[in-house]
Formats: structure tokens, C-alpha cells, sequence
């Protein structure tokens, strides 16, 4: 497997390349621009929490709706698919053993739709939430913004499928002759999983799309009461989309700690098949619960039975994984640098997470919970605690392929202590928030309840604590892929052993292979 890497060249070379590597470094580049400004946004709202009442930096409850709005949409459509599909472009086609991506074309136009998309939901600033639910959506979302929402969602949901044709193509049609499927490593089977949900997912949020789009023009009414239509069913059109993208969201990262954990063990992994069943019932189980999240919804005891079990179905798949990391881990001769450790931190917080989750599943516990701050914290812990911590990780441990020089091992290893902090500090002490009964999507809560003010400082504190560790994420990136000291791009981490990503000078173009 070799690492195509060349000196550095201008920019717009760059900008205009279609090869894997460089559609790459664009995806990822862009996504963690994306993370830092939807960060502000979190900053923002969890600052303003502070103290009840109407603050400095949120006066209403619109402009509350607009921030949430862009902050949701922005973490998740153009951070977390994108940074997955970056490094997912950096690494596939060497770990198959082609020379490119199967259509690179279709790659950088894919790419290129991302900052589109991105404009129209930054420029629009809907208030439609991210969830968008009608039939607020549909009568009284004030447009052009909520217009322009949705056109960004289009946008961005056709890049989704595109790129997903492309990973697809790329490993089971373009994968070296000798290397069988069940050999190909876990990372790009995290990929394919993906990329096959999202082919099957992205088209229903897609007609979602339309028909929310032609209700707001008063040519339909999908989704109006008031014509005859069912706002629940833009609920189940939604989550059979948004169900399935948790697990578009996840699994890259849990690929990435596949890619990680063996290495630093200095081991090898414990279980390569198990881990593919694993990819394989989470995207067959991500299709058959989405209804758990509507059991408040008013849907019959058997169908809520249905979504129930289908969703505990997903704890042993998850525990395999863990499993996997743990028996990977166990006995070998660590090594605690950078990656390591936030993939470990990862871990912990993956396993805190389902554990809500699980509880979650319980309807009784659910229709407690429903609309509370545990939701928030639930879901938080995923996104942050094990998806952000995954790809940090990976970000440290492409830096030197990315950059040919190192980042600092002291600061990444304050920032995992930082962000390990603020992680449990703000999003368990959400959970603690729901069980009190606050609800979410609110902007102000009153004062007479002081154990919510209380929560919610020290929610705050943390949220503040999480964002110096990005600080000093963002520092490390700007300043030592300029100052860092050269790597060793045989063996950047000093591991020993063979490396997985053996370093050979070579054009990044489409000749000469």
C-alpha cells in the first residue's frame, strides 16, 4: 500500500485536482471549518444559558430557532458526513489498491456541492430547527430562509449519494484481484456500510424535501391539516432517513478506531470478521427503528413493541465492537500517544452513550424523557463523546501524512484531558437536566427552579471547557503544519513493525501508475 504524497503546491492546484488525495484534504479542510463555526453557534446558546431570562446574545425565541437551526444542520451535514468522506477519500483507495477513487470527477463535484449546500443553510438562517418538523415548516416558517434550507439540504443530500456511488464502486468493483472481501480493513467496510445506507436512506429525506417544498408554495398539502395532510408523516419519512444517518454518523469513527487501536497496541485485531458482522446488522438494525423515536407520537402497543426490539437489537452489535477493542487491547504493549488516547476516551464514552440509549428504548422511560434535556445529552455524548473524539484522533494520526510534519504531543494530550472534561461535564449533567424536567429547544427557563440554574452553569462551564480544548485543536492544526518539525514518514509514531502506510514519493495525478 503506498501513500501518495508530493511537496507543497499552490492552492489552486489543489482546488482544482480530482485526485483521491486531494479531494481529501479539501473534504477535510472544509469540515473542520464548518466544526469550528458551528461551534460559536454552541458557545452562543450554552452561554446564554447561564442565567435564566432574556440575555445579551439571544433577545427571542426566533433568533434562539435560527442559531439551533444552523448549528444542528451545519454539525451534522457539514462536518460529520464530510470529514468521514475526506478521510474516507485519503485512505480507501490505497487500502483496496487502486489508484483513485472509481469515478474522481464525480468526486470533486460531489466535494464542490458541500460549500454550496453549506452557503444556503448559513445564508438562510432558517428557524425551522434542523429536524424541520411540520407543520410549523409548512405554514409559518418565515421564507426565503426556510427556503433556502431546504434547497441546501437538497444539495447537500445529492453530494451525500454521489460520493456514496463512488465509495461503493470503489471497493467492491476496483479492489485488487488478490485481496478478498473479508480482508479489505475495517475502515473502508465502515465506508461501504455507510455508503450503502445512505444510497438507501438520502432518497426518502429527499422526497420529504419536495413535498415540504410544495406545501410551503400552497400546490400540495403533504403535511397541512388543513388540506387534508398528516405532519406525522413527514415525522416517518424523517426518521427513516435520520435514523439510519446515526449510524452514517458513527460508523466511520468506530472504522477509524479500527484503523488506530491495533496499530498503537502493537497487536494484531482481535477479530476481523467479527467486527464486519458487526458493520453489517448495524446497517440492517438502522433501517428497523426509527419509530423509537416517535413512541410519543401516539402509535399503537405493537408497533412501539416493533421499534422497541429492533432498536435493543443494536446493543449486541455495538458490544461486539467494544469487545473487539478491548481484546485488541488487552495484553499488548500500548502506546498512549495522541490517537490512542482519544480513541480510548472514545470508547468509554461510546459504551455511556448506548447505556442511555438503552434506557431511552424502554417506553415507559422514554415518554419521561421525550422533549427533555436527556435527549440532548444522549445524543451530544454520541456526537461528541465518540464520533468528534474518533475523528480528532484520526486527525492527529493523518497529521503527518496530511502535513510531513508533526503537531505537539503535550497540547494534543491537554486537549484530550479538556475535552474528556467538558465532555462529561456538560452533556451528563443534560441528562441529569431532563430527569429535572427541562425541556429542549428553549431559549429561557424560569427562575424559580434553581437546581435547573444550577445544572445549567455548570452544564455551561464545561460547554466553555469543551471549547478550549477546539482551541487548542484548531492552534495545533495551523501552527505546526507550518513549524512542526519534519516527520518520519516511514514511521511517524515510532511504533516499529511494519507500517500500514509506507511513504513513496509519487505525482498525484492520473499517469504513471
Amino acid at each position: 500500500m503506498v501513500l501518495e504524497l508530493q511537496k507543497p503546491r499552490p492552492v489552486w492546484q489543489i482546488m482544482f485536482s480530482t485526485h483521491h488525495t486531494d479531494v481529501g484534504y479539501l473534504y477535510t479542510v472544509t469540515s473542520l471549518a464548518f466544526l469550528f463555526m458551528a461551534g460559536v453557534l454552541a458557545m452562543i446558546i450554552r452561554t446564554h444559558l447561564f442565567f435564566p431570562g432574556e440575555g445579551v446574545l439571544i433577545s427571542d425565541s426566533v433568533t434562539s430557532n435560527r442559531i439551533f437551526t444552523v448549528h444542528g444542520s451545519t454539525m451534522l451535514f457539514l462536518f460529520a458526513l464530510p470529514f468521514a468522506a475526506g478521510i474516507g477519500n485519503y485512505l480507501v483507495p490505497i487500502m483496496v489498491r487502486y489508484k483513485d477513487m472509481a469515478y474522481p470527477k464525480l468526486n470533486a463535484v460531489a466535494f464542490w456541492m458541500v460549500p454550496v449546500g453549506g452557503a444556503l443553510v448559513w445564508l438562510g438562517f432558517s428557524d425551522t430547527t434542523w429536524v424541520a418538523y411540520a407543520p410549523y415548516s409548512i405554514i409559518r416558517a418565515p421564507g426565503p430562509a426556510a427556503d433556502m434550507w431546504i434547497f441546501g439540504m437538497k444539495i447537500l443530500g445529492i453530494s451525500s449519494i454521489l460520493s456514496s456511488i463512488n465509495f461503493i464502486v470503489t471497493i467492491l468493483k476496483c479492489k485488487h484481484p488478490d485481496l478478498p472481501l473479508r480482508r479489505v480493513p475495517l475502515f473502508a467496510w465502515s465506508m461501504l456500510t455507510v455508503s450503502l445506507m445512505t444510497v438507501v436512506a438520502m432518497p426518502t429525506f429527499a422526497a420529504a424535501l419536495v413535498m415540504m417544498l410544495t406545501d410551503r408554495l400552497g400546490v400540495s398539502g403533504f403535511f397541512n391539516p388543513a388540506m387534508g395532510g398528516d405532519p406525522i408523516a413527514y415525522l416517518h419519512l424523517f426518521w427513516f432517513t435520520f435514523h439510519p444517518e446515526v449510524y452514517i454518523f458513527l460508523l466511520p469513527a468506530i472504522g477509524m478506531m479500527y484503523e488506530i487501536i491495533p496499530r498503537f497496541s502493537r497487536k494484531p485485531l482481535f477479530s476481523q470478521g467479527s467486527g464486519v458482522f458487526a458493520f453489517v446488522m448495524l446497517g440492517l438494525i438502522g433501517f428497523a427503528s426509527w419509530g423509537h423515536h416517535m413512541f410519543s407520537t401516539g402509535m399503537d402497543f405493537t408497533t412501539k413493541t416493533v421499534f422497541m426490539i429492533g432498536t435493543l437489537a443494536a446493543v449486541p452489535a455495538s458490544g461486539m465492537h467494544v469487545f473487539n477493542f478491548l481484546a485488541t487491547m488487552w495484553g499488548a504493549r500500548i502506546r498512549f500517544d495522541a490517537p490512542m488516547k482519544f480513541m480510548v476516551g472514545g470508547i468509554a464514552l461510546f459504551f455511556s452513550a448506548g447505556a442511555g440509549g438503552v434506557l431511552n428504548t424502554a417506553m415507559p422511560l422514554d415518554f419521561i424523557t421525550h422533549g427533555t434535556y436527556w435527549v440532548v445529552g444522549h445524543m451530544h455524548l454520541f456526537l461528541t463523546g465518540t464520533i468528534a473524539f474518533g475523528f480528532v484522533g484520526m486527525m492527529y494520526y493523518i497529521f503527518p501524512l496530511f502535513t510531513g510534519r508533526m503537531y505537539s504531543e503535550k497540547w494534543a494530550s491537554v486537549q484530550f484531558i479538556l475535552m474528556m472534561w467538558g465532555t462529561v461535564q456538560v452533556f451528563f449533567t443534560q441528562h441529569i437536566l431532563g430527569l429535572e424536567g427541562m425541556a429542549r429547544r428553549i431559549y429561557d427557563y424560569p427562575t424559580d427552579f434553581t437546581s435547573w440554574t444550577q445544572l445549567n452553569q455548570i452544564a455551561t462551564v464545561g460547554a466553555w471547557i469543551l471549547g478550549a480544548s477546539f482551541v487548542i485543536f484548531l492552534a495545533q492544526l495551523i501552527y505546526y503544519s507550518a513549524k512542526g518539525k519534519e516527520a518520519n514518514m516511514v514511521d511517524p509514531f515510532n511504533l516499529g513493525g511494519k507500517y500500514y502506510y509506507p511513504y513513496q514519493a509519487k505525482t498525484p495525478h492520473h499517469t504513471g501508475y
